[in-house]
């Protein structure tokens, strides 16, 4: 199955629960989730959508972690079984709770980057990795 048979989907998942899913993209922000749910009641999440067992590039998850910061809940949804389970949950959902968990595929968490101090080789790789969107975590 492809990503955009997973898409249309949800897509029309959402519509049939009364939201909508909004294609998402953004002209200064790489990384960012596929779609904007938006739901009854002013609920606003996000959601990537991948083929089955494909997973989100490591960009995709720092752009996670900011959204869910910011308090919008983020799921990746990669089979047509997790749809349903994912709009339940954003219906149950409440702005100010806590963001739902365990909800669609797996996200590997964030790996850890060192960089070895005082090397201006180093310091050029990690000053390409941040002009290319893709932030160095240090530990």
């Amino acid at each position: 199955m492809r990503e955009n048979e997973v898409e249309k989907q949800f897509v029309e998942a959402v519509r049939a629960a009364g939201g909508q899913a909004l294609k998402f993209t953004s002209q200064s922000m790489n990384g960012v989730p596929d779609r904007l749910v938006l739901l009854l009641g002013g609920k606003c999440a996000f959601v990537e959508l991948k083929a089955p067992g494909k997973q989100m590039r490591i960009l995709q998850r720092k752009r996670r972690l900011q959204l869910e910061a910011l308090g919008f809940p983020v799921f990746c949804v990669d089979r047509p079984e997790q749809i349903l389970p994912a709009i339940h949950a954003l219906l149950r959902w409440k702005p100010g709770e806590p963001i739902p968990q365990g909800i669609g595929a797996k996200i590997p968490e964030m790996p850890e980057v060192t960089l070895p101090q005082g090397n201006t080789q180093s310091e050029e790789l990690e000053t390409r990795a941040q002009d290319a969107g893709e932030e160095v975590m240090p530990k």
